[in-house]
């Protein structure tokens, strides 16, 4: 067990938020950028650090500057349910802080803001709390590695269309803090893309009082994970309240809602491949997931960036997530619907046996090798191209 963690802001420009976060005789320094200004107290630091610290088994975290009460005290029961979750993995951790002794002065006319990827959780809150909301948030360095620019290039402006269609602004931001996570097996998947989350809508206090959090998980479907209706508002503070939105609403029940909105039709994304070409590939887990979500929804052929694919065959060549087959299939089975043939391709999913998943895992190895090869041959015809 490490003694202390240490966060220490450094002086970055108005639309800039940087922190060096160390520990023992390690150090990472956190980088924001924005099209916004950005919150220049601790507050927005404190979640990151308190996630890293547990999963580091550290007895002190220690912020060099005063953070708001509120968010210090939601703390304590956020480390007790996660804690709770994961007793092996995430430890307590004692925070070292002074207390804001006079709360922070902000802007009149603070908006409601939602985060936005552009996929069918986020379309949902996005289009569901339309007449709510003032802005949308994208952040590049989240589901987008910062090192994959055409990709996110590409993702932007389709961003940029989709919340000007919906008469939304656009906060656009930048985050390395994924990095920190990356390196310590599932802790970003686990809990570090929810505090990094509570800390993007914390750095946006100057400009929002309330952030919403797109649902990725069902009642019915709950697991232990980083964005949850239980632990979500506990990141919140004195200046920000974090909502988890959309937990009601199966993914079919999303896709039904959003599938006759001309805007969600037009720029909705879901791939994991993050490739130019592939905005929406057609052939990996999400993708036919979300085929099957917009079959059952009566929605099938109507979204323009999933490619026409017959999901039932492309279902036997992923690897499928237990939790989301049975949740498409529950949709299925509770709607008036009669699909035989998906609902029996469905419970073959369910009902895999070792050679049916050993192929399946062999089909997504051989596709993510063929798009390894094509990201390596584009970087390098784009590194030795000549210059104009």
């Amino acid at each position: 067990m490490l003694a202390e963690m240490s966060i220490r802001t450094l002086h970055s420009d108005a639309d800039e938020a940087k922190a060096e976060i160390s520990w023992g005789s390690d150090k990472f320094t956190v980088e924001v950028t924005a099209n916004v200004t950005l919150n220049k107290s601790y507050t927005p630091w404190l979640a990151v650090g308190i996630a890293h610290a547990m999963e580091k088994d550290i007895s002190i975290l220690h912020l060099d500057g005063p953070v708001d009460e509120e968010a210090l005290s939601l703390s304590s029961p956020a480390q007790e349910l996660v804690n709770l979750w994961w007793p092996e993995r995430y430890r307590h951790v004692n925070i070292d802080a002074a207390v804001a002794a006079n709360p922070e002065s902000f802007p009149a006319g603070r908006g409601i803001g939602c985060f936005f990827s552009g996929g069918l959780d986020s379309f949902y809150s996005a289009i569901n709390n339309l007449d709510d909301i003032t802005h949308l948030i994208w952040v590049h360095g989240f589901d987008i590695y910062l090192s994959n620019t055409e990709y996110a290039d590409v993702t932007r402006d389709s961003i940029r269309l989709a919340a000007k269609s919906l008469g939304k602004e656009l906060i656009e931001l930048t985050s390395n803090v994924r990095h920190i996570y990356d390196g310590n097996g599932r802790g970003w998947t686990h809990l570090g893309h929810g505090v990094a989350l509570a800390h993007v809508a914390h750095l946006l206090s100057d400009h929002l009082h309330t952030v919403i959090i797109p649902a990725s998980f069902s009642t019915g479907h709950f697991m232990p994970h980083g964005t949850h209706p239980e632990l979500d508002h506990l990141w919140s503070g004195g200046a920000m309240r974090l909502v988890h939105d959309g937990a009601d609403a199966d993914r079919v029940m999303k896709a039904r809602r959003i599938k006759d909105n001309v805007t969600a039709m037009s720029y909705l994304r879901v791939c994991y491949w993050n490739r130019t070409e592939f905005y929406n590939c057609g052939k990996c887990e999400k993708c036919v997931r979300t085929i099957i979500n917009f079959r059952i929804a009566g929605g099938d052929g109507k979204c323009l960036t999933l490619p026409q694919v017959d999901p039932v065959r492309a279902l036997r060549g992923v690897v499928v997530k237990e939790n989301k087959v049975r949740e498409s299939l529950d949709a299925l089975k509770a709607s008036e619907v009669q699909d035989v043939e998906l609902e029996r391709a469905l419970e073959e999913a369910l009902d895999r046996k070792t050679l049916a998943n050993l192929k399946a895992r062999l089909f997504e190895s051989m596709r993510t090798g063929k798009i390894l090869m094509l990201v390596i041959r584009g970087k390098i015809v784009k590194r030795t191209r000549p210059a104009a």
